[in-house]
């Protein structure tokens, strides 16, 4: 099927009509958005429609690593452009994506927080919204990054990237580390040979401690612009100072 956008003057009205809208998000279905044109555009783009019916997880099993994969495929060649935009994501959010929201992000009980809740997650409040916390975008931005590594299986780049969040909010946050690909893949090599061996560098602490010498080399080396080889030499240095 071709993807679909949510019109703006319907994610405006969806946006508006939230607290009306609650039973919906917790019992219900947003079916009407799919049968009527009125609420969306369709786009050049192919999207794999039982691929996306597919993503499923449990409160016992998030699946982080397959869910992520499989949107990434689902999606198949979308620009990081048409990627950026919101009203892809909370068309997907709303339709496909429904079930899956609400099993791996549970709407709170008490309506207000219920409210916000559901404008951090089934929306996309800023860049840091469609790239982190929208249940359908956050998939394939993840599979996106982890995509870029050079000497391993998406899987595999997935599977150390999302062991720990901790880990991962230090590597995203730092555009030293998650904007160059060469950066990022030693990073990940690195944490891929730690998760499976002992893990130890998944430690909070130990990897806040050489994401930061790593952080403080590049504001110095510049360490895009040094080869992989110095890259992962300056990164295990660092590694041996914060153990």
């Amino acid at each position: 099927m071709k993807a679909r956008f949510l019109k703006s003057s319907k994610v405006q009205e969806l946006m508006s009509k939230i607290s009306e809208n609650l039973e919906l998000y917790r019992n219900g279905d947003f079916d009407f958005m799919t049968n009527d044109p009125a609420h969306y555009f369709e786009t050049d783009l192919d999207i794999q429609e039982d691929m996306l019916s597919a993503i499923s997880c449990d409160k016992n099993d998030f699946n982080e690593v397959k869910c992520c994969m499989q949107m990434y495929e689902a999606l198949g060649a979308v620009s990081h452009y048409l990627a950026r935009d919101e009203r892809l994501w909370i068309y997907l959010s709303h339709t496909f994506l429904l079930s899956y929201g609400r099993t791996r992000w549970p709407i709170p009980i008490d309506d207000e927080e219920a409210v916000k809740h559901i404008k951090a997650h089934f929306f996309c409040e800023g860049a840091r919204g469609v790239e982190r916390d929208n249940v359908a975008s956050r998939l394939w931005w993840m599979a996106s990054l982890c995509n870029r590594t050079t000497d391993m299986t998406l899987e595999d780049a997935l599977t150390c990237f999302l062991h720990q969040s901790d880990v991962r909010a230090n590597i995203v946050e730092r555009p030293t580390t998650s904007q160059n690909v060469r950066v990022f893949s030693a990073v990940l090599s690195k944490l891929n040979e730690s998760y499976k061996s002992d893990k130890t560098l998944f430690n909070r602490e130990r990897f806040r401690s050489v994401m930061k010498g790593l952080n403080l080399r590049g504001g110095v080396k510049l360490l895009g612009a040094l080869s992989e080889k110095r890259i992962m030499h300056i990164l295990e240095e660092c590694i041996a100072q914060a153990s």
